[in-house]
């Protein structure tokens, strides 16, 4: 392995420390350096240049940062192999959990040495360009399973590997994968236990083996699995989202809560998908529509003028039996149709934003008990049912729901 043909790329945010780190390696004898300022630099540098080698990256910077990188890096076609060291701050060890997840190489806490440096670059390539009997099964098992080759060919490397050294956890892993996907799933959880008995701290054993729960229905258990996983890595934003979900299959609200109040805070703010999933899940949560009605307002739809999304949501009340919500966000729709000039609803999307309201309207008026306040019910319903035909005339729903009613009141 000769130094002077390796090319590394340096990824700091800050020009001194991406200095020092490149005088070291350059001392240490390599001559090919690349630098980056950010992830997202070092990003378009990797896929524009000629290739790296190795990258040695700070974790806290600008844009995207040390952890996104190696996200985009583990998961690209192209780089997914490429040997990654992380350097951080020592006040960072609670998110090194994270970069361990993405499978960084080595991590390097500030500060450090040039003999550190040498060490744990010495070592990472090693792995890389002279692998062990080990290394060697467990990549090839890793490259058949990305190509999609036989199961029994991929478990048989995988196999090997363990086989080599038994009281390694990622073979138990990889295998599970395999046994998953083809629904044994007595088989995969055995080992994924042992995976995490070998190994407590591999986040992403206990994710699938939540997901396995999961798909068996047994929601206590994946509950009590991603809490597990979420106590080692507390920052992973998909984590705590599911773990909300399943706090809120089997009804623990506080769960709810302390998931989504940590999962809120690392949203990017222009990721309004995320902003709908954890809308919905307040929304399935028992007694906290009022939560979900909140996102909705602050994080979705600020100024409430999106007709699609207001008639989605409204939907969605209407599912959890919270009809004064779902009208709520329908009669908004009536508003901008009524009062702006330039409001875009078509006639014929109009007629099915009149028809759900009418709808909500009947089964808020079926909840009742009062029979004079259901008859009410019924004949606002009927004038919104007659609106909706008159914005489409062929909307048969529409004329079949009139029809209902009007016998009802006759």
């Amino acid at each position: 392995m000769d130094r002077k043909s390796l090319t590394i790329m340096v990824v700091d945010d800050n020009l001194m420390m991406q200095k020092m780190v490149t005088a070291m390696l350059e001392g240490l004898g390599f001559q090919k350096i690349i630098a980056a300022q950010n992830g997202k630099a070092a990003w378009e540098k990797l896929n524009a240049g000629e290739p790296v080698h190795l990258i040695v990256s700070d974790l806290n910077m600008p844009e995207m940062n040390g952890i996104e990188l190696l996200e985009k890096v583990r998961t690209s076609d192209r780089h997914w192999d490429l040997p990654f060291v992380m350097i951080t701050a020592e006040e960072n060890q609670d998110q090194l959990m994270s970069s361990i997840e993405v499978e960084v190489d080595s991590y390097i806490l500030k500060p450090f040495t040039p003999i550190k440096l040498e060490a744990e670059i010495t070592r990472v390539l090693d792995k890389k360009y002279h692998p062990s009997p080990y290394t060697i099964a467990l990549q090839r098992g890793r490259n058949l399973l990305a190509a999609g080759e036989d199961s029994a060919l991929v478990l048989a490397a995988f196999e090997t590997a363990s086989h080599i050294h038994p009281q390694e956890a990622d073979p138990y892993y990889f295998c599970a994968i395999i046994h998953e996907r083809q629904g044994q799933y007595a088989k995969a959880k055995a080992c994924l236990e042992k995976c995490i008995l070998l190994r407590e701290a591999y986040p992403k054993a206990y994710d699938l083996l939540a997901l396995i729960y999961h798909r068996e229905k047994n929601y206590s258990a994946e509950r009590k699995i991603l809490q597990r996983v979420n106590d080692l890595s507390p920052h992973k934003l998909d984590r705590n989202l599911n773990l909300a979900q399943a706090c809120a299959r089997v009804g623990d609200q506080e769960g709810v809560r302390k998931c989504l109040k940590v999962a809120a805070r690392r949203v990017d703010p222009d990721d309004i998908a995320t902003y709908e999933r954890i809308f919905r899940i307040y929304l399935h949560a028992p007694s906290m529509t009022a939560e979900a009605e909140t996102v909705y307002r602050k994080y979705i739809d600020q100024n409430m003028e999106n007709p699609r999304l207001l008639n989605k949501f409204s939907l969605l009340f209407r599912g959890v039996k919270d009809y004064e919500r779902s009208i709520f966000f329908l009669q908004r729709i009536v508003h901008i149709w009524r009062t702006e000039k330039n409001h875009g609803i078509l006639r014929e999307d109009m007629a099915v934003f009149y028809f759900n309201l009418a709808v909500a309207t009947v089964e808020q008026a079926n909840s009742l008990g009062d029979v004079e306040q259901k008859k009410a019910g019924y004949q606002s319903a009927e004038t919104l049912t007659g609106k909706a035909m008159d914005c489409d005339p062929k909307h048969a729903e529409a004329q079949k729901l009139y029809h209902w009613l009007a016998s009802r009141l006759n």
